[in-house]
């Protein structure tokens, strides 16, 4: 049982280890998506393949655009990592910027 546990542990800490993408922020507030986190230093970053960041030293980036993904997600590529994540506010956003449907008397045109 012992070396089970232990396989279990090595698993999914190399599982952790690997992975050189973390999201920390994914949003849109008033109109500006931002899409922050951490990964390599000095690595470039894609956002939906569209936009590009480079990682800082430290490996942290940051997106802050005008921008809002068709699907309310958004795939971050740095070099063989690829993350999908939800963008928060994504929906209201829509909401927000969907035309309000004009309101008819009811009566027959002419």
């Amino acid at each position: 049982m012992r070396i089970f546990c232990a396989f279990i542990l090595f698993v999914f800490g190399v599982s952790a280890a690997s992975a050189e993408i973390r999201i920390n922020v994914s949003r849109i507030e008033n109109g500006a998506l931002t899409v922050s986190g951490e990964t390599r230093p000095n690595q470039t970053v894609t956002l939906d393949g569209k936009y590009q960041a480079k990682s800082d030293a430290a490996g942290r980036f940051a997106f802050h655009l005008s921008y809002k993904p068709d699907t309310c997600m958004s795939d971050i590529k740095s070099g063989d990592d690829v993350y999908s994540a939800v963008i928060a506010g994504c929906l209201i956003a829509t909401q927000l910027a969907a035309p309000e449907p004009s309101p008819t008397s009811g009566k027959p045109p002419g």
